[in-house]
């Protein structure tokens, strides 16, 4: 499990949403912004998307300090990004987004997984605000999502369709 977060309420809705992942030992979860209270995995804060023009234009500045807020730097402290090249690279998955809102700030790490020749399809836990379609947050993920892929229509082919059940629920521990 890649865990965007720096709790364990991901650990919560996984006892939820994927029970047969709850307490399974071959299910690693990679907390790739780090832990709280864990020097061992500290905490990783700023931007991640190096695809922008802007990133570009402060790479050329030739002045590392236009760069000290972008999360790449931050990765190479811990081996998470190792971990999560090893994933990718083991077999099949599918994408399941919970609680994440898939913005640009992680969009060279979404980009990555999202596109890598592995996924198999991306599956959205939406937030239910009401029962219809337009009080959920689903299509406004689909859009973010959308920002992550230089290939549109194997975003088209990977994202599955609405289905009103795929919400995120309120966990209550």
């Amino acid at each position: 499990m890649l865990n965007f977060n720096y709790t364990y309420t991901p650990d919560l809705y996984i006892r939820d949403l994927v029970p047969q992942f709850e307490n399974n030992p071959l299910v690693d979860s990679i907390h790739i912004h780090g832990e709280l209270y864990k020097d061992e995995n500290p905490l990783i804060f700023g931007f991640g998307d190096e695809m922008d023009d802007h990133y570009k234009i402060l790479e050329k500045k030739n002045d590392n300090r236009f760069l000290d807020n972008m999360k790449s730097f931050g990765y190479f402290r811990t081996d998470n990004l190792r971990k999560l090249s090893r994933f990718l690279m083991e077999g099949e998955y599918q994408v399941q987004i919970m609680g994440h809102s898939c913005g640009l700030s992680d969009r060279v790490m979404l980009n990555g997984i999202f596109e890598h020749d592995n996924c198999r399809s991306i599956k959205i836990f939406h937030r239910r605000k009401g029962s219809p379609f337009e009080e959920t947050n689903y299509k406004e993920l689909t859009q973010n999502i959308s920002r992550h892929f230089n290939k549109k229509q194997r975003m088209r082919d990977w994202v599955v369709p609405y289905r009103p059940d795929d919400f995120l629920p309120q966990v209550v521990s």
